[in-house]
């Protein structure tokens, strides 16, 4: 394998890992690059899926720990407890208002990371929530592209 070769995949990995931290402006970006519409479709796929695995189970793993942890160390009071902060409270309202629908349409907006961990912690017991998650973003990553590919297809 030449150096040639190595070089383009080590932009797709670059691309991949790219969009799994800020998925919403990666086909932009690749569009303005100069990569053709499919290997930006494809590449922010896999760069989404690859994130949504790795956060979604590391952040259920966590939650299942830190849950067993203040069991066995801190005594939890069963009653619900409010609250804490606003921004935590109008999430939930919009999680008890449209469930994982609601964070799967929203998904595109916000980061990867972020999406999963919501999803593993407020609906993890679903068992198709990471299937959801990644099929959302291979959706987002189609609609990004090509408003990206309009946009710049309009200017040139």
């Amino acid at each position: 394998m030449g150096e040639g070769y190595l070089a383009i995949i080590l932009a797709y990995i670059g691309w991949a890992l790219v969009s799994i931290l800020k998925f919403v402006i990666t086909p932009s970006l690749m569009i303005a690059a100069g990569y053709h519409w499919i290997e930006v479709v494809i590449t922010c796929s896999i760069g989404a899926t690859i994130g949504v695995l790795l956060f979604y189970y590391a952040g259920k793993a966590i939650f299942t720990w830190w849950k067993k942890f203040r069991a066995s160390h801190f005594q939890v009071k069963a009653s619900k407890k409010p609250v804490d902060s606003k921004r935590k409270r109008q999430f939930i309202n919009f999680k008890d208002k449209y469930g994982l629908l609601g964070l799967i349409l929203i998904s595109g907006l916000i980061s990867v990371p972020i999406t999963a961990v919501l999803g593993a912690k407020y609906f993890s017991k679903k068992r198709r929530t990471p299937l959801f998650l990644i099929s959302a973003f291979l959706v987002w990553a189609c609609l990004l592209t090509f408003l990206s590919w309009r946009i710049r297809s309009g200017i040139d």
